[in-house]
């Protein structure tokens, strides 16, 4: 059984790097071609800010797929 949880949990780790983490990438490039014309000081900023934001989503979001993977697994999905 704490197979199968643990299994889940790391499935739902991935996915939900995967997620923020294009998210991530697509935001910071939009950011990135708005405000060229910033002092770099600032877009090192940005980046710190959208890494600290990844750093506290992903291991909540992956709760959230856990549950998901679970009630599927239930369900017979």
């Amino acid at each position: 059984m704490i197979n199968l949880v643990l299994q889940f949990y790391l499935k739902g780790l991935l996915v939900s790097f995967l997620v923020v983490g294009l998210l991530s990438l697509l935001y910071g490039f939009i950011y990135w071609a708005r405000n060229r014309h910033k002092p770099r000081n600032v877009w090192r900023n940005r980046l710190f800010d959208i890494i600290l934001i990844d750093i506290l989503t992903i291991p909540i979001l992956s709760f959230a797929i856990v549950g998901i993977l679970i009630i599927f697994r239930i369900r017979g999905l």
